[in-house]
Parts: C-alpha cells; sequence; structure tokens
C-alpha cells in the first residue's frame, strides 16, 4: 500500500487559536485553498479547477477531518487526497467533477456514503479500498471505467453498482474481497460495448463479485469473465447484443436458463462453462460457429439445440454434460472435435450424413454405467480418433460405413457386449492394436463377399470370425423408401432366418417411433403387407424368385428429415443385417430436397 500523503500540509499556517480547536489553512491547486476546524472536523475548499498532489508528504492532522465540502468548478480529486481520513463520513462531490485519483480515499474506513455526481468519467487504482463502512454509492451517468482493485473489500455495498452506457473499463478485482460470501452487491449493466475485463492468473485477491446482474435494453457486448461469481438463476439478455465474450458466464452456479437472442452472431470459448445448473441452451439461428469448452461440466444441462448450418462442433463443447441424454446434430456438420460430448449418457447416437471426422474421445462415457446399444457410422465418414466410443458398456452392435479407413487407437477401448460388427468398406480400414479391445474376440466381422480375404489377412481384424455379408446381392438392395407429403413406404429383403424385424426412425436426433415385427410382419396399429410378394431379382448371375416385406408409417411431419436403422435379427435377437439410411417428406429444403430415398 502507498504512504499516506495529503495535500493539507500544503502552506500550513495557523490563523486562529482557541483553547478547544485550531483552523488551519493552505493551498490544495493553483486556483484552490482550503480551511479545517479540528475542532468540528469540518474542511472546506473553495475555488476551480484540478486538486493538484505537489508538495503531497506526511499529514498529521488527517485523523481530523469528518466532512468536506467541495466548490462547484472542482474539476478533479487528486491521487492520495484523502488517504486515511479515517473519521470521514461520507462525501458529495460536485457534476463539475470528472475523475478520481488512485488512493484519493484509501481507508477512510467511517465514511458511509459516496456521492459521485453526475460528471465523474473515471475512478483510479484503489480509490476506495478498504472503505469498510461504505454503504450508499450515487454513481455517474457518463463513467467509463473504474481502476483496478477500486472498491476492493467495500463488502457492505448493499445498494445497485451502475454501469452506464459509457462504461468501458473495468479493472481486475475492482469490487472484489477477501471474503467471497460478504458481499451483497446489484449490478445494472448498461455499458454499450465496455472492454473485456482485466485478470491475473490467479484468482487472488477476489474477482468482481455481485449477487445479482440486470441488463438494460442498449446492451450489444458481453465481456469476458462478466458473470464469473454472479449468484442469477435466471439471465435475460436484450435483443440488441450481439456478441457473448470469452468465459462471459463461466462458473455461474446458480444460473439455470439464459435466453440467448437471435442476434448474436459470436459466442467465446467457455462462455458457459461450469454453469452447473443450467438446464437449456438454445443456440440462435445465426451462428455460424459455436466455441471450444462452451458448456463443458454443465452437469443439469439436459436440452441443447444448435443453429442449422453449423460445420463444426469444436473441442469439450459438451464434456461432462452429464444429464444429456440427447442431442440433433445439424446435417451440415462436417467435424467433431476431441471430447465434444465425452461422458454425456446419450441414449442414442445419430450421425449427420455430411459428417466426416470424428476427434478424440468424442463420446468417451468413462464415468457412466450405460452407453447407446446400437451404433451407425455413416459413409461418408473418413476417421475417427483416439478413444472416439471407449466405454459404451452397452454396446452391442457397429455398422461401419464404406469410406471409413482408419478407426482409431482405443476408439471401442473398455468391455462391452458387441456381438456383430458390419464393414461395409471394400478394404479393411485401418486399426491398431487396441482399437476394438472392448470387443470380445468371439464377434462376428460381416463384410462384402470380395473383401473376405483382405479383412482375414489384416493386422488386428483376423481375431475376428470374418464372414460374407448373406444374400449379398439381395442385401445391396437394401430398403427403399418412397416419401409422401405426411407418409413413407418402407420395403426391404426378407431373410429366411429372420426371426423378427427391428425399425428405429429418428427425427430431430432423438427416437419418432420404434417398431418391431414379427416374421410374417405382425404389427398393429400399422397399415402392412405382409409377406408373399414374389419379384424377380438377380442372384449370382441367375434370376431368383426374392420375397420382399413392406409397410407403411403415417402421422410423419411435413417438410422433415428422418433417419432409420433397420435391424433383421435371428432366433438370439443377433443382427442378420443392419439397414441405414434416411428419408424425408415433401417439403424438406435440406440435401434430400431431390430424392426420396439413399439407401446405405
Amino acid at each position: 500500500m502507498k504512504k499516506s500523503c495529503f495535500w493539507l500540509i500544503l502552506g500550513l499556517a495557523l490563523v486562529a487559536g482557541r483553547s478547544f480547536a485550531t483552523v488551519y489553512t493552505g493551498s490544495v491547486g493553483p486556483e484552490l485553498t482550503y480551511t479545517l476546524d479540528s475542532g468540528t472536523g469540518h474542511l472546506v475548499i473553495e475555488g476551480r479547477g484540478a486538486m493538484t498532489s505537489d508538495a503531497l508528504s506526511n499529514y498529521p492532522t488527517r485523523e481530523y477531518v469528518k466532512t468536506v465540502s467541495f466548490p462547484e468548478g472542482l474539476t478533479s480529486i487528486c491521487a492520495n487526497a484523502f488517504h486515511g481520513c479515517y473519521n470521514l463520513q461520507s462525501i458529495v462531490l460536485p457534476d463539475s467533477v470528472v475523475s478520481i485519483g488512485a488512493y484519493a480515499f484509501q481507508e477512510c474506513t467511517r465514511m458511509t456514503r459516496a456521492d459521485l455526481g453526475k460528471g465523474i468519467k473515471t475512478i483510479d487504482t484503489q480509490a476506495f479500498i478498504f472503505c469498510t463502512a461504505l454503504q450508499k454509492v450515487r454513481w455517474s451517468d457518463c463513467l467509463e471505467s473504474i481502476g483496478d482493485m477500486a472498491f476492493y473489500n467495500c463488502t457492505n455495498i448493499g445498494d445497485t453498482v451502475f454501469f452506464p452506457k459509457t462504461f468501458k473499463t473495468m479493472g481486475w478485482g475492482a469490487f472484489g474481497s477477501e471474503n467471497y460470501n460478504s458481499d451483497s452487491k446489484v449490478m445494472v449493466w448498461e455499458a454499450i460495448h465496455a472492454d473485456d475485463f482485466v485478470r491475473y492468473e490467479s484468482d487472488v485477491p477476489g474477482e468482481n463479485h455481485f449477487t445479482h446482474i440486470i441488463f438494460g435494453d442498449s446492451v450489444e457486448y458481453i465481456p469476458k469473465m462478466l458473470c464469473k461469481f454472479m449468484y442469477n438463476d435466471t439471465i435475460i439478455l436484450p435483443q440488441t447484443v450481439k456478441t457473448i465474450g470469452e468465459s462471459a458466464f463461466t462458473n455461474c452456479s446458480w444460473l439455470q436458463s439464459i435466453n440467448i437472442p437471435e442476434g448474436v452472431t459470436s459466442i467465446g470459448a467457455s462462455a458457459f462453462a461450469g454453469c452447473k445448473k443450467l438446464k437449456q441452451l438454445i443456440l440462435p439461428s445465426g451462428l455460424q460457429e459455436i466455441p471450444e469448452q462452451l458448456c463443458n461440466l454443465c452437469g443439469a444441462l439436459d436440452s441443447v439445440r444448435l443453429p442449422a448450418g453449423l460445420t463444426i462442433i469444436p473441442q469439450k463443447a459438451f464434456n461432462g454434460c452429464s444429464s444429456l441424454r440427447s442431442i440433433k446434430i445439424p446435417n451440415s456438420v462436417t467435424n467433431i472435435g476431441n471430447d465434444a460430448f465425452g461422458n454425456c449418457p446419450l441414449d442414442t447416437v445419430v450421425f449427420p450424413s455430411s459428417l466426416n471426422v470424428l476427434g478424440d474421445g468424442v463420446f468417451n462415457q468413462l464415468l457412466l454405467s450405460s452407453s447407446p446399444k446400437h451404433l451407425v457410422l455413416n459413409d461418408k465418414l473418413v476417421a475417427t480418433g483416439m478413444s472416439t466410443f471407449a466405454n459404451w458398456s452397452d454396446l452391442e452392435t457397429i455398422v461401419i460405413g464404406k469410406n471409413v479407413s482408419i478407426l482409431g487407437q482405443d476408439c471401442f477401448l473398455g468391455d462391452s457386449l458387441v456381438k456383430d460388427i458390419t464393414c461395409y468398406a471394400a478394404q479393411p480400414p485401418l486399426i491398431y492394436d487396441a482399437t476394438f479391445d472392448g470387443v470380445p474376440d468371439t464377434a462376428v466381422v460381416h463384410v462384402l463377399s470380395g473383401s473376405v480375404a483382405a479383412y482375414r489377412a489384416a493386422q488386428h481384424w483376423s481375431r475376428f470370425r470374418i464372414v460374407a455379408l448373406d444374400g449379398e446381392e439381395v442385401v445391396q438392395k437394401k430398403v427403399t423408401v418412397e416419401a409422401a407429403e405426411t407418409t413413407a413406404d418402407f420395403t426391404w429383403p426378407t431373410d429366411s432366418a429372420a426371426q423378427s424385424y427391428q425399425i428405429d426412425i429418428y427425427k430431430d436426433g432423438a427416437v419418432f417411433c420404434k417398431l418391431t415385427l414379427g416374421s410374417r410382419g405382425q404389427l398393429l396399429g400399422i397399415n402392412f403387407s405382409a409377406p408373399g410378394r414374389k419379384n424377380k431379382q438377380m442372384v449370382n448371375g441367375q434370376m431368383v424368385n426374392a420375397s420382399t416385406l413392406s409397410f407403411k408409417v403415417t402421422g410423419l411431419d411435413e417438410a422433415s428429415r428422418y433417419t432409420y436403422v433397420l435391424s433383421v435379427l435371428d432366433a438370439q435377437g443377433t443382427p442378420i443385417h443392419v439397414y441405414v439410411g434416411d428419408f424425408a417428406t415433401l417439403g424438406y429444403d435440406g440435401d434430400l430436397k431431390m430424392r426420396r430415398h439413399r439407401p446405405v
């Protein structure tokens, strides 16, 4: 702490003497004089212009000052001006004052009220530090900046702290304290575009602490670290907000809901990380990118809406969201980054047809006890990273698309129940010694008949039983879906070994309907055409009779995209074939607009 200096010693002269009081006078600036009555403790400043710091030194009479009269025309309070005036009770600054210097009222421990006037633009470093009794502050409508630790340990301020439209900069720990639990301040934030707060590596001495925040209707930018220690359960942002800064709401541990206006086009990294009570997040449709660690460790988050047009879900975007069971991944996403959904208990994972790359640990469920049972890697997917699907303990079937070329180390690490792997890649994808570390050796790998020898000879694939896809020529025909406005007709090949057929249809990443059909297609409530219709198909160069099943799904939504997984099961419930694909009803504007079925 700087050594206390006070201007009253300058020109100190004895002008009157009484047995009970002494009156001191002097100069505190080029056009400013003072008079101090030690008996009453009243200090009168007269004149105009700036208070200067010339010849400031130790001030033996500062303990006398209880009240101060400031003149109209005073333009500034200099550094250290009232430092250590322990008996000063309150101040009322004229509207002509535009700045308060560093340490100006430091350790004025009995001051309970400070009227800062209407003209204050800057409050410098530690200006009111350790004013521990300060309760009421009148804030200027043109305030622009508050320095580092300016109100540090002013723990009794119970008034609203007002940040006007003009506000630009807040220093580190400006309203911090040694005791985080002692604060009771409410922030009214109307600053249009304040700079990001200054912050050092250490959180001690304190960040800026408030119990509540209210946003005005002109705010355009939410600064970095603004709400780190807020206690709001609800935050309402004005429609004027365009940008949310990095870590703007990090560790708002009480926050349960927040609206993000449609006009927001940029959100900084970790904007909502650690908001452990946040339940829902709806991102605006105009947002082109989402940042890293957007909702990292948001344990209560159970609903997220991602914007259409999003191409990348970055690393740890939703890592540790331990209540998130479903999410719609837009059909524009091409890349999902490392640990993006790590330790999220997703019931179902449906990849968009646009997806090309999955990073390390994207769906690693190390801390969870359950996982999806079925996994389908789409045809556009090229590669997965390390531990991408690690610890999927309930996983039973894996379908690998035809373009997958690399499955990373530890991709399926951890014990699983996988019995069946179907791989449509003609050449064996590159795998490592621990890619399928959690998959039992008894699992059967179904591949194209022309690829059996290559898989059996490929390193690390050979530990499984490699078999050709049964009735491959028929399988390649797969599922035909003819979609109309609100209906879809399905047709697919039968199999003599099938005891049942299971069809899962998804909409917006969640199960829309789940059907289980008997071997003859028995299912109440579905307009179903039973087997028996024969048609001629080419099998192994010969025309043979081939039986098909078909059914009609009614009640679909218009202009919507659907994904399906159709499993042909034997008597033990083991998949014989797995068909995957998507279709759209009329009016859909996505990449299926010109086609009504897409076999995979």
